[in-house]
C-alpha cells in the first residue's frame, strides 16, 4: 500500500534526522553545534507531526469507500 510505504519512509527519515541531530550536538564542538542540532530537531519534530497525521488517514474515506 502506498500510504504504508510513505509512513515507513517518513519514519526512517525522522530516525535518521534524530541520529544526525545527536551526532551534531555531541561531535561538532564549538562551531554552533547546539544551534545547528536544534534546527535539525525542529525539522524532525515537524515531520513527526506529519507522520501522526498520515497515521490517522482513513483509507476507506480517502479512496471513496471502495
Amino acid at each position: 500500500m502506498l500510504l504504508d510505504y510513505c509512513i515507513n519512509e517518513l519514519s526512517s527519515i525522522i530516525y535518521e534526522l534524530r541520529n544526525i541531530q545527536l551526532e551534531v550536538r555531541t561531535d561538532f564542538l564549538n562551531i554552533g553545534q547546539n544551534l545547528c542540532a536544534d534546527c535539525i530537531e525542529n525539522i524532525a519534530d515537524k515531520y513527526e507531526g506529519v507522520l501522526k497525521r498520515l497515521k490517522r488517514v482513513d483509507l476507506n474515506r480517502a479512496e471513496g469507500g471502495s
